[in-house]
């Protein structure tokens, strides 16, 4: 069995590729038949609305399914040639009807969609070692105001488990001390620690009080 999580993870689907790329609406979300192994089988995929992707293999003469398809411990020469046909479907759907999704936190999506609101500021991945990681610039200056990234919580010298999703931004040195001591920011991960500090974007900040302490970054960074 393929793990189409894997295939897939980091991305969301695009309605309008979907469609244009063949797909059809079904009860909760869209599919598509696919021939494969010279049309001897089908491989049916689904994307659901929340973005999930899966597939069932039927052979195409008895319109019965070929579990084997879907079995981890199958193997076999046979079992194999289906798994690469339907990996390579996958992939290519992956590829046409799919976009990269950088973060996963409703937050961070929120304060993304703000920053490019209110400070007309889009952002920039510069790295290709770091591809979670977008910078914004005051418009017409070379400074950056803030920088969005994604590393693992240990990063930051948590003993928990995951990702963290973090801003940086910039501050006066006392500032950044009285945040620090008040455990309402971390040290800034991979920046000037003086007057840099990180936030995690994970809703233990309300959006009202990041939206001031960008606010503080940008004209910091403005003047």
């Amino acid at each position: 069995m393929l793990d189409c999580s894997a295939i897939f993870r980091g991305k969301r689907p695009d309605e309008g590729k979907l469609v244009s790329y063949g797909f059809v609406p079904a009860e909760h979300g869209y599919t598509r038949d696919f021939p494969i192994l010279e049309g001897q089988f089908t491989a049916r995929v689904a994307v659901t609305a929340d973005g999930a992707a899966d597939y069932r293999v039927y052979d195409a003469e008895t319109g019965e399914e070929y579990f084997l398809a879907r079995v981890p411990e199958a193997t076999g020469p046979f079992v194999g040639e289906v798994h690469a046909a339907c990996e390579a479907v996958l992939t290519d759907v992956a590829d046409s009807c799919f976009y990269a999704e950088h973060y996963q936190n409703e937050q961070t999506r929120r304060i993304l969609s703000a920053i490019g609101e209110i400070y007309g500021a889009a952002p920039e991945f510069l790295w290709k070692a770091y591809p979670d990681f977008a910078v914004f610039r005051v418009r017409g200056k070379t400074a950056w105001f803030a920088l969005v990234g994604k590393v693992e919580k240990r990063k930051f010298g948590l003993t928990e488990e995951g990702m963290a999703e973090f801003i940086n931004l910039k501050a006066e040195p006392e500032t950044v001390k009285e945040l620090l001591a008040s455990h309402r920011a971390h040290p800034a991960y991979h920046m000037n620690k003086r007057c840099w500090y990180s936030t995690f974007l994970d809703d233990s900040l309300s959006d009202e009080e990041l939206f001031s302490r960008i606010d503080a970054s940008f004209a910091a960074v403005g003047s």
